[in-house]
């Protein structure tokens, strides 16, 4: 089995394949404070409730974009499973995308992961949204270069911001209001964010694919595609795991 791991600003995401499927997914909240003991026991009691016997981890996967973190999710790598050590991901490893095309300097190993799972799956155009702590747009030409990313402030962040930053105004759930014309201080916020952000994905979307010069498949992705990408309506697949599924092809691609 192999246990890809994704450590997120908000979330570390993990999961187990067995060669043939996904068995289990797991979230966990992202604190950066947690020592690799502490770790280690979240991670090996959800595995254990779930059934998994450490023995029959053959591969680690991790992906970090937490610097104080990535030194303590791979010593809790090497715990869960001791050969071969954890792979962590980065833009020198092979990745299925086109060799002749450099990858950004700067690109960060989770949308590196969604990239190479986008065009490992669908081997075409591919633009993916990604719903994380930032939001994100990463954009693979038919031929598996990666063309360009742009990066926008999360939902969650800006609804923390808005509610932190004025004396009067509540963190709210993040679903549409029962009206544009709203008359409550919750439904005015739920109108500003969510409507605000669907204009937001649909006009990145639409710039982004016109300067591909090919029309993309659009993936939503990350914790709160579910939920969100019917209200945008220009999704072509939605997968909230789909990073997850990118840390596998980089076991499949680099056999230790």
């Amino acid at each position: 089995m192999v246990l890809t791991i994704d450590v997120g600003n908000t979330n570390i995401a993990f999961g187990i394949h067995t060669g043939d499927q996904w068995l289990d997914h797991w979230r966990l909240r992202t604190d950066s404070e947690q020592t690799a003991d502490e770790y280690l026991v979240l991670f090996h009691n959800l595995l254990a409730v779930a059934g998994h016997k450490l023995e029959a981890i053959e591969r680690i996967v991790v992906s970090s974009v937490v610097p104080a973190l990535t030194p303590v999710i791979l010593t809790v790598a090497e715990k869960l499973s001791e050969e071969p050590p954890p792979l962590l991901v980065h833009r020198t490893l092979v990745t299925g995308l086109d060799p002749t095309a450099p990858i950004p300097d700067e690109l960060g190993s989770d949308l590196l992961a969604n990239a190479v799972a986008a065009y490992a799956r669908y081997k075409k155009a591919a633009l993916v949204v990604d719903f994380g702590t930032a939001l994100t747009f990463t954009a693979v030409s038919g031929t598996g270069a990666i063309l360009g990313v742009s990066i926008a402030a999360g939902l969650r962040g800006a609804m923390q911001v808005l509610a932190g930053n004025t004396a009067q105004l509540p963190t709210v759930e993040l679903v549409p209001p029962p009206s544009a014309l709203p008359r409550t201080t919750v439904h005015s916020i739920q109108a500003g964010i969510v409507h605000g952000y669907i204009g937001l994905i649909r006009e990145i979307v639409h710039r982004m694919s016109s300067e591909m010069g090919e029309k993309p498949m659009v993936i939503a992705t990350g914790g709160q595609a579910e939920n969100f990408a019917p209200l945008v309506g220009v999704f072509d697949a939605v997968d909230q795991w789909l990073t997850l599924e990118g840390l596998l092809q980089f076991a499949i691609l680099n056999p230790q």
